[in-house]
């Protein structure tokens, strides 16, 4: 087997036939493919069934996260490369795991690979990044690590299957949001580089499971997400610096969209941008107390805030 393709859904009921459908169309690769389903509400896992063609889902009774389901597939897989690709998006060419296939044989060094990803509008999302979330503010030396790419986004990742069994896959502490972060960092540590095939194009409509969640409550868990980070690989002092700076930043932005928002209708984005200020001002502050008295956040996988001693 080539390739083992991974997909994580959570209510995709609308999203996941196209992506399964730009798989169906590759060629030049034997392939499996393999969707875990996060207790979806909302048909999912009955439109996975009806598809048929060798898929294998795997239904999950509960939300266990994004990092903890693709370690559940990638241990029920057996390609010698592994793909991890979102159900709200889908490869727009019919060789393009061949493409990816062909660039990490070609660069022995690379331990994964990102692709382009370009919005649902055509516009496109991002470049792989250079840096790690708040790296510029901290003490800590990457110079030495290998490779310019710091991480690129987890919605289109292809890796060597040894590469990821190395590294233990996706630490399961993160629920959602920032676990392809740290484990890129891990990757790089181990001494491989994370490469970037610009000539395979993923269209990615994004957060789709997030759009009837409060967004209040979002923000809570992108912020869990990053303070755990954090925690893995910054210095307690650094921490404190970072969470200080973003305290701030956030009680002044939410005073000024606040008054915004009083002046602009509901669902404003005024008003979802102080939302989000109230929530980093909140998370921040919660942080720094957990800092203080020496504990950390055990899991970003739920609202409540689980601790240990540093």
């Amino acid at each position: 087997m080539d390739v083992t393709v991974l997909i994580v859904t959570y209510n995709s009921a609308g999203t996941i036939g196209e992506c399964l459908t730009s798989l169906q169309a590759q060629i030049g690769v034997q392939c499996e493919v393999i969707v875990i389903d996060n207790a979806s509400t909302d048909g999912t896992t009955e439109v996975v069934r009806k598809w048929g063609g060798g898929l294998r889902l795997l239904a999950n009774k509960e939300n266990i996260g994004f990092g903890r389901a693709n370690n559940q597939g990638f241990a029920d897989g057996s390609g010698h490369y592994l793909y991890l690709l979102n159900p709200d998006a889908r490869l727009t060419q019919s060789n393009a795991l061949g493409k990816l296939k062909a660039a990490l044989e070609q660069h022995p060094d690379w331990g994964m690979a990102g692709t382009k990803v370009i919005s649902a509008g055509g516009r496109r999302e991002g470049k792989p990044a250079n840096a790690y979330p708040g790296q510029s503010r901290v003490h800590r030396d990457f110079s030495k690590l290998p490779g310019q790419i710091a991480w690129v986004s987890g919605a289109s990742m292809f890796f060597r299957r040894q590469v990821f069994a190395s590294l233990g896959g996706f630490d399961p502490d993160f629920f959602l949001y920032n676990e392809e972060t740290d484990l890129c960092l891990r990757l790089r540590e181990k001494g491989y580089v994370i490469g970037y095939v610009d000539t395979v194009e993923v269209t990615h409509i994004g957060g789709v499971s997030e759009r009837a969640n409060d967004p209040h409550q979002t923000a809570l868990r992108r912020l869990a997400g990053l303070h755990l980070f954090w925690q893995k690989h910054y210095s307690k002092e650094d921490m404190i610096h970072l969470a200080r700076v973003d305290q701030l930043r956030a009680a002044f932005r939410m005073l000024g969209h606040g008054l915004l928002a009083t002046l602009r209708p509901a669902g404003s984005p005024s008003r979802r941008k102080r939302q989000y200020y109230r929530a980093l001002w909140i998370s921040s502050s919660d942080f720094l107390k957990l800092l203080r008295e020496g504990k950390r956040t055990h899991s970003a996988g739920s609202d409540s805030v689980v601790s240990r001693q540093f």
